[in-house]
């Protein structure tokens, strides 16, 4: 059963505070400003991704060209990017979702962490689910991005669909 492991970059790799529960940051590349990720969050991501029945794609504003820019350890220089797209439900994310998904009818699973899906979620899982895809979303607090406990949660719901 094929999973889409989809990302936002600021506020879920990229704290907004230079502070990770994952311990030290280190800068990867400039972004407007200095980029900076937790090495283990980094390394996490990359082993959530490595199942080749997980598809990794960024759902994110930052160009395709930046992110390849950033140096190691930042995670996913190759997966795919959802290009952004306007559409008539206000936020380009859920329309660059819908279409991305509509490409890959294989995807039966969707875990999608970014960190303005905090009011979003539930409707956006709920439309999902009624599509008939099995979905977890996760919206870290901006300041802070992903936490091990987050990581441990997708590690979790990849696990208990692969058995």
């Amino acid at each position: 059963m094929p999973i889409a492991l989809v990302l936002d970059v600021d506020g879920v790799v990229c704290p907004a505070s230079g502070f990770s529960p994952f311990g030290e940051l280190v800068e990867v590349g400039i972004a407007l400003q200095p980029v900076l990720v937790a090495p283990a969050l980094c390394a996490a991501l990359t082993n959530l991704a490595a199942p080749p029945d997980v598809t990794p794609a960024w759902l994110t504003s930052w160009l395709p060209q930046t992110r390849q820019a950033m140096r190691s350890p930042f995670p996913g220089h190759a997966w795919e990017q959802i290009e952004l797209e306007p559409g008539g439900d206000g936020w380009p994310k859920w329309s660059a979702l819908n279409a991305w998904l509509a490409r890959n009818p294989q995807i039966t699973r969707l875990a999608w962490v970014d960190d303005d899906l905090t009011d979003r979620a539930p409707l956006y899982t709920k439309e999902l689910r009624r599509r008939g895809l099995d979905a977890l979303m996760i919206a870290p607090a901006t300041d802070y991005g992903m936490t091990p406990h987050h990581v441990a949660r997708l590690n979790h719901w990849c696990a208990r669909h692969t058995l």
